[in-house]
């Protein structure tokens, strides 16, 4: 399931060598906080990594498979109604069309709040 307009928006992507700004917004409405928590809304981190993989995509135009997680860090807690406005960084390291490694981070501000270091791969 694509979380696109679902759990997030991009409001805007920007490119500066390798590296790749999206701007997001997450969607406070979104049924995930119904149960992630009631009353203390949080971002669920195997959302925040499909929306990283889903940038990804659009920057590839491909669809992709998260082969491996070489590091992922947790660095602090995002909830909706703190932390709507989001900054997603992305490093290609290689491409060669088929096997991406992926230096990724979500931040606001400076702040750090996930790093990942991934390889995705793509599926036809």
């Amino acid at each position: 399931m694509k979380l696109l307009d679902y759990y997030y928006s991009i409001r805007n992507h920007t490119t500066t060598g390798g590296n790749t700004q999206f701007d997001v917004t997450l969607l406070s409405e979104c049924s995930v906080y119904d149960g992630h928590f009631p009353g203390m809304p949080v971002a669920p981190g195997v959302c925040n990594i499909q929306m990283i993989k889903e940038c990804v995509e659009q920057m590839t135009g491909q669809s992709l498979l998260l082969e491996s997680i070489a590091q992922c860090k947790f660095l602090a807690m995002i909830t909706p109604q703190q932390h709507d406005d989001l900054q997603i960084n992305i490093d290609l390291l290689n491409d060669d069309d088929k096997k991406y490694n992926i230096k990724a981070s979500i931040c606001r501000d400076g702040k750090e709040f996930i790093t990942l270091k991934c390889v995705m791969v793509y599926t036809p």
